[in-house]
Formats: structure tokens, C-alpha cells, sequence
């Protein structure tokens, strides 16, 4: 599965950079060589240290016909020469005074408070690396027209694209990863009271039941002169793949459990509103989402769920994946001087039970409960910039912590020093199994 749809995003992204006209006298190139030291010992450590990663992003689409892409392909030294990719953005797009068609991938604004606490309910998340932000857009056809007032957007789509970062792969009965930030099935079990391995693999599977997969959402806008309001509403795959399996022990030839993979699609519904004002230099956004992952939308979604629900138990795995809905409210507060400084204030709070435990490879539990963020970044000069951003759950004691320093030159070189800390002392918080990823990073850039 994974190979099949590294290969599917590796095929597309070769288009995509086909497509692009050559026009975009504007676009930006930056290759960008990072290493990064553990500060403790993770529960899982891959061989990756050192890579080198290759981004573009294209000046934006502004005439009538244009085109829109950026995305990443990461190469890792020690992993035995391992490649990721993201194309996280990449559409063309046709525009009048009347109304604007985007094909392809794109990021959907709907819900804007979603990615800084990286929630991948709406776009999918890059994940290449535990904390990042950065997102993948959803692939379709986009219609957008202005009334007065009023913004309507519609979405449609026959082809899904899911996330496939962090991802895993299965070598020898093993599941294995090049990211350290991810969660892994457990390698033994109890049997009699003794350890017996397991080992794994991946069933046959659809291709066709994976990609060609429906998505409908809509989202419409109200503007006053400094503000407005919004709501959206989407049914859509949810954008990781889920994954069930079944298992036997084998206690005449391996002397281990058997445990076969299934990945799956599950779709939800996921609808929310928004306010929005400017008081001045500072931008106020507040709003409520809520995501249903048992939703059916009709005789024209018809979803098989069969394999999605499907559960396992026996004396030595036990499989229950759990879709339980969630409501998050949440607030944000952004002032920006540009050429000084920029400030950020961010509040999200589960609305609903948590009822998930965080021991199951198969269903994580909740990243947030109630958790405050922040962020700032000041600006010593043209070239010298220092940024942190701290994020607190006042229920879990969740504590997360990014800091950066930045010196660029002359707009082509950069060079960067960065921590990524995180305390989580409560065993049922979805960080508690990342607590000893501590790391320190540096980079060097080069942009053209």
C-alpha cells in the first residue's frame, strides 16, 4: 500500500511540475540541508540524522488561466537513502469577475484555527516531523463566487489523495519507519506468560477502493468592513488511513503471532462556524468544529464501512478501533508588525469526552483538551530573526516547546538553529508516548 501510493504521489508530482508554466518568473527554490541531535532516547529510533530537502512554491495565480504549486521531497543520508515527498499544493485555476474554478490540490481556508494546532481533520498534515504545522490540501474541483457580501464556496470530487506522513513499511515481519515521531504496533506479546514476537504484513488490497473515493463539502462567508462570519460543512475520507488487521499464532513453524494489515478508508462529516474581526493591526478569529466519524451523507455516498468496523479479538491481540466524535471551540488572536515583530495567541478546548486510551496503534487519543498557545517571533534586524512558540494543557500538564534562530542573507542563504522540547506527564496524553523525542536541529539553506 504504501509503495503503491508513494509511487501514485511521486507519478503526480512529476506532472504537476510538468504542468507548471514557464511564466512563473517569480517562483521560489530552496534546498536545504538539516541535521538533528537527540537530547534523550526515543521509544523508537529510526536511522535517520542528516537530510536533504528540496522545496518550490510558485508565485501565485493571478491571471485569468495560471497555475499554483509548492511542495517538498526530503532525502535522508543514513536511512539507506530513503525519499519522502509532499505535495501539499498544486491546481490550476480559472478566473472572471464572476467566479473562479480551482482543479487540482489545494488547501481549503474554511477552518484557518485548524493548523496551528494541527488537527488534519479538514487538509491533511505534511508530518514530517512530529511538530510541524505545514499542511496537505484536498484534491478536487473548487467553485468559488462573490454576491454582494456573500462568498460561496462548493467542492466536489471522485479522487482521494490521503496523507501518507509519517510513513511505515513493512520489511521481514517488521514495521518499520524513517520518522521517529510516530507511533509503531507492538513487536511481542504475552502468551502463557512468555514473550512471543509478532510479525507483519499487509493484506491484498483494492487500489481502485483506496483513490477513487467521493468528497462533497460547501462553505460560505459574510463580510462587513473589518470582520464577518462563516460556516462550512464537508463529506470527505478521512485523510489517514485507517488500518485493521486479524492475527494467528503460529506455534508450530514461527513460534510467533501472524498479524496481517489491512488499511481501510473511513469518510466523516465535518462542519463548523467562524467569526472574524480586525481590531486594527490585531486579527480575532473565534469559532466551533465538530467531526463525525460514523456520518452517511445518502444513496449518492454509498460507503462500504464493513472493513472500516471490522474488530478482533483472541488471548494474544486484541483489535477495536474506535470512532468517536469530537467538538473542539477555539479562539486566536494574531498581531502582526511586519519589519518588528509578530505575536500570536491561540486557545482550543474539547467539547466532548475523550474516551480513547492512548496504548492502541489503531486509534490515538485526542491531541488537546484545554490547551493555550503562543507565539512570537522578533525581527533584530533584515537579516536576524528569533521565533518560540509554547503550547500548555492546563488538564493534561501537556507542555511544548519550538524555538529558532535565523540568519539569512541577502535573501539566498540562510542559516537556522532550532529546539523542539516537550514534557507530558500524564500517560493517557497522545504526547506521552513522544516525551523523550527532545531534539535540536540546525540548517543551512540555500535559496534561488
Amino acid at each position: 500500500m504504501r509503495y503503491f501510493l508513494q509511487s501514485f504521489r511521486l507519478t503526480l508530482l512529476i506532472g504537476i511540475l510538468a504542468f507548471i508554466d514557464a511564466s512563473h518568473a517569480d517562483s521560489q527554490y530552496e534546498i536545504t540541508y538539516e541535521k538533528f541531535y537527540r537530547l534523550n532516547k526515543p521509544i523508537y529510533r529510526s536511522d535517520s540524522g542528516d537530510w536533504l530537502n528540496f522545496s518550490f512554491k510558485t508565485d501565485k495565480a493571478i491571471k485569468d488561466w495560471d497555475t499554483f504549486a509548492m511542495g517538498d521531497a526530503r532525502f535522508y543520508f543514513q536511512d539507506n537513502g530513503a525519499f519522502n515527498y509532499s505535495i501539499q499544493e498544486a491546481y490550476g485555476v480559472y478566473q472572471t469577475q464572476n467566479f473562479k474554478v480551482n482543479i487540482g490540490r489545494q488547501i481549503l481556508d474554511w477552518n484557518t484555527n485548524e493548523k496551528y494546532w494541527s488537527l488534519g481533520f479538514l487538509n491533511g498534515l505534511q508530518s514530517f516531523t512530529l511538530l510541524s504545522t505545514e499542511e496537505e490540501g484536498v484534491t478536487g474541483i473548487v467553485v468559488s463566487k462573490t454576491v454582494g457580501n456573500f462568498e460561496f464556496n462548493i467542492l466536489g470530487s471522485y479522487l482521494f489523495i490521503p496523507q501518507i506522513n509519517p510513513s511505515i513499511g513493512f520489511k521481514n515481519g517488521e514495521v518499520k519507519s524513517r520518522s521517529e515521531w510516530v507511533r509503531l504496533p507492538p513487536r511481542k506479546t504475552i502468551l502463557s506468560n512468555q514473550e512471543v514476537p509478532i510479525s507483519y504484513s499487509v493484506a491484498d488490497y483494492q487500489v481502485e477502493k483506496i483513490v477513487f473515493n467521493k468528497s462533497l463539502g460547501a462553505n460560505i462567508r459574510y463580510f462587513w468592513e473589518s470582520g464577518g462570519v462563516s460556516a462550512f460543512a464537508i463529506y470527505k475520507p478521512e485523510n489517514k488511513l485507517r488500518v485493521n488487521a486479524s492475527a494467528y499464532y503460529d506455534n508450530l513453524v514461527t513460534n510467533k503471532v501472524i498479524v496481517t494489515a489491512d488499511p481501510t478508508i473511513n469518510h466523516h462529516a465535518y462542519y463548523g462556524f467562524q467569526t472574524f474581526h480586525s481590531f486594527g493591526d490585531i486579527k480575532a478569529r473565534g469559532g466551533v468544529s465538530y467531526v463525525d466519524p460514523n456520518a452517511k451523507l445518502g444513496k449518492d455516498f454509498l460507503i462500504d464501512i464493513t472493513n472500516a468496523r471490522k474488530t478482533f479479538k483472541s488471548d494474544f491481540f486484541n483489535i477495536n478501533p474506535r470512532y468517536d466524535k469530537e467538538a473542539y471551540a477555539h479562539v486566536s488572536l494574531n498581531y502582526d508588525k511586519s519589519k518588528n515583530y509578530k505575536l500570536s495567541l491561540n486557545y482550543i478546548h474539547l467539547l466532548t469526552e475523550d474516551v480513547r486510551g492512548n496504548d492502541d496503534f489503531f486509534s490515538d487519543t485526542v491531541k488537546w483538551k484545554s490547551t493555550f498557545g503562543g507565539g512570537f517571533q522578533y525581527f533584530i534586524n533584515d537579516h536576524f530573526d528569533v521565533a518560540i512558540d509554547l503550547k500548555y494543557d492546563v488538564i493534561r500538564k501537556d507542555n511544548i516547546v519550538k524555538g529558532e534562530a535565523k540568519y539569512t542573507h541577502n535573501q539566498w542563504l540562510s542559516l537556522a538553529l532550532g529546539l523542539e522540547v516537550l514534557k507530558a506527564p500524564d500517560n493517557n496524553s497522545y504526547w506521552s508516548f513522544y516525551r523523550t523525542n527532545d531534539t535540536l536541529y540546525s540548517t543551512i539553506g540555500l535559496v534561488f
